[in-house]
């Protein structure tokens, strides 16, 4: 495992351009990824790939209210105003709206309907992670982890909701990483 400060270090755009199967993205709200060529350039050379097989993406709809939804911006977009949040997540919409069309096949965009813990970006079989705080340096910018992982064995523990015992311990965190996915995206059998 490797752990960077900040997603610079992970070089993000980089992974989709080399990402040959599968992308999962779980980051709740992807303004940042609207505002930027180059991760929008890796997005499109991985969904233009004929081996691409998919693209999940976990967000946050503007017209979606939970009650997990106001405390849990506060904490994703701390100091900032709650317009500016909320422009924020119309942003991401738009963006991940136009992405769904350019790639109706390859691209399914699932409502966040739990509390996110934490921004989560799957890339075949990288799995990077962060977390959400109630800081003004917001998660881009704290400490982020990469790790390797077998990712699609890990979406099938999902339908059993647990890991094999014979599991080793960094097989049981990559599955805790993969199983917040796969239970945002209604994969799991539980």
């Amino acid at each position: 495992m490797k752990i960077f400060a900040g997603t610079d270090g992970l070089n993000i755009p980089d992974l989709f351009y080399s990402a040959s199967r599968r992308i999962i993205l779980n980051g709740a709200v992807y303004g940042p990824f609207a505002k930027s060529e180059r991760h929008q350039a890796g997005l499109d050379t991985a969904l233009n790939k004929p081996e691409f097989q998919r693209l999940d993406i976990i967000a946050i709809e503007p017209e979606l209210d939970f009650s997990w939804k106001e405390s849990f911006l506060g904490a994703l977009r701390f100091g900032i105003s709650r317009q500016a949040t909320e422009e924020e997540i119309k942003v991401s919409h738009t963006f991940l709206t136009d992405l769904k069309k350019k790639y109706p096949e390859k691209l399914r965009i699932h409502p966040a309907r739990n509390l996110p813990c934490t921004p989560v970006i799957v890339v075949d079989n990288t799995i990077c992670f962060g977390q959400y705080a109630h800081a003004e340096p917001h998660a881009p910018e704290g400490f982020w982890g990469m790790v390797e992982a077998d990712v699609e064995k890990l979406i099938e523990w999902t339908k059993s909701g647990r890991p094999p015992s014979s599991s080793t311990k960094k097989e049981i965190a990559a599955f805790r990483l993969i199983n917040e996915c796969a239970r945002s995206m209604n994969l799991s059998g539980s």
